[in-house]
């Protein structure tokens, strides 16, 4: 097995530059996933002066881990938003997804992209005996949306009752992202890799991004980067949390055109792939970033999961991020409520592929005074109601919660010998000791928002269970919102 993602086998691209000189433009697109990259795919024909920046390789962050699935049933959505904000909402959700895959599809087709696009049929589907699915088949009719209410899914795997739907679609992620870009650079914008913007400062026309040696002045900036990396304005912590899930391809000898997920809370999530060979995908272990760190545990039931439901030859293995927001809806928009040179995209509630490309299409909008009839739907200030409140107030005892956990505990019980945290001088320091007996010491906690570290046995890397960030064994940041290392100088 190698622990990486499928979208990542035999990917060769060229290499970009990193920022090597102050620039300015009219538009900075921080993040090249496929928000970013999407954003800069709609605005290609602006003749606006545009870069866009990412703090590694394109592409290869959040949307390089997903199981790279095109399609508007996306679990029991859409009976949440019912109960938050009516069915009227509800329906302008449904016509966005719609929207949103519609769009990926002409846009393969217009750009003749080779990403092993394959149209197919959706489920959402059971094996309890809750109402859940019977409450969404309440809500699709209210909606009048088709659908076909089946018992079993076309493979053997428990199921009590599913929701079947005929128009949607799996594709490759990465080769999708990849030619986008290349259709960018092709049409003028300046696209960077490995640099990170540390700082953000308003100035009267706009903003200047820092990557700590080189400045971007810039009058409207897009954050496309999953995770903001600064606390103010926004507020961004108390607004989500983050839900981390477990991934693994496996060979099989029966490829099906279906997809499909299932209604639990760790969430059982499968689809097919081929390439030169069939595999099986199959997500599951999904929970609250902050309870959810034992990663050999749960890889472990993972494989048991696919082993005994399958029979799968599993080859790759990885894990994802997913941004969960209280109402279950994406937060796409101006940023600060009274400022319109500051834009985000995020919050996808582990549906980016389709929000990704929605987000870029409403803010190239936005940004080109274009109409945008669902701009107002993902508003990041859109109106509250009671229940979104309690969500809200919910997800921040959860953040809390993670964050005393991560300061009170250093050395948890699923670390070996090769791991331990001590204090020197009041100050936590992590140890790793590798296969050469050489040591690794970093500081454990994370400049972000000073949560606690966590060893991950199985990347050997130190990860935050706040909000995210990782890091190697010598410190150095891999993936924000922190901007900054832990090394010990």
């Amino acid at each position: 097995m190698i622990n990486k993602s499928i979208w990542l086998k035999n990917i060769r691209d060229k290499r970009l530059p990193k920022l090597n000189d102050d620039i300015s433009v009219d538009v900075l697109i921080i993040g090249g996933g496929i928000t970013g990259v999407s954003c800069a795919y709609f605005l290609k024909d602006s003749k606006m002066n545009i870069a866009l920046v990412d703090s590694f390789k394109i592409g290869r962050s959040t949307t390089s881990r997903t199981t790279g699935k095109i399609t508007y049933l996306q679990g029991p959505i859409y009976q949440k938003i019912d109960n938050i904000y009516g069915i009227d909402i509800a329906k302008k959700y449904l016509d966005s997804q719609k929207y949103s895959c519609n769009l990926v599809r002409d846009i393969i087709v217009d750009n003749n992209i080779q990403c092993d696009y394959q149209s197919n049929s959706s489920y959402l589907f059971t094996s309890s005996k809750k109402n859940t699915i019977n409450n969404e088949i309440r809500v699709f009719k209210k909606m009048n949306q088709e659908f076909k209410v089946k018992k079993q899914l076309p493979i053997s795997f428990p199921s009590n009752i599913s929701i079947k739907i005929d128009d949607s679609a799996v594709f490759h992620p990465i080769k999708y992202v990849l030619s986008l870009k290349d259709i960018c650079i092709n049409n003028g914008i300046k696209m960077y890799e490995n640099t990170m913007i540390n700082k953000l400062l308003k100035t009267d026309d706009g903003y200047v991004a820092s990557s700590g040696k080189y400045n971007i002045k810039t009058k409207k900036v897009i954050l496309a980067c999953s995770y903001p990396f600064f606390f103010s304005p926004g507020l961004f912590p108390f607004k989500t949390y983050i839900k981390k899930e477990y991934v693994c391809a496996a060979l099989t000898d029966k490829h099906k055109r279906f997809n499909a997920i299932d209604d639990s809370k760790t969430v059982n999530s499968i689809r097919y792939h081929s390439d030169n060979k069939d595999y099986i995908i199959y997500a599951s272990e999904a929970r609250k970033l902050g309870s959810n760190m034992d990663n050999k545990k749960r890889y472990n039931s993972l494989f048991w999961k696919m082993k005994s439901n399958f029979n799968g030859n599993i080859k790759y293995y990885w894990f994802n991020y997913d941004i969960m927001t209280p109402d279950g809806m994406p937060i796409i928009g101006y940023y600060e409520k009274f400022n319109k040179d500051l834009l985000i995209g995020t919050g996808y509630n582990a549906w980016g592929m389709t929000n990704g490309t929605l987000a870029g299409k409403i803010i190239s909008d936005l940004i080109l005074g274009n109409k945008n009839e669902y701009s107002s739907l993902f508003n990041p200030y859109r109106r509250a109601s009671i229940i979104k409140v309690l969500n809200t107030l919910n997800f921040n005892i959860k953040n809390i919660s993670s964050f005393l956990s991560s300061k009170t505990n250093s050395n948890y019980n699923f670390y070996d010998d090769s791991v331990k945290v001590i204090t020197e001088n009041g100050k936590k320091i992590g140890i790793y000791i590798d296969e050469n007996k050489k040591e690794h010491r970093v500081y454990t906690t994370c400049p972000h928002m000073n949560c606690g570290l966590v060893f991950n046995t199985v990347d050997k890397t130190w990860d935050c269970p706040c909000h995210g960030s990782r890091f190697d064994i010598d410190g150095n940041v891999i993936k924000g919102p922190s901007v900054y290392d832990i090394r010990i100088k």
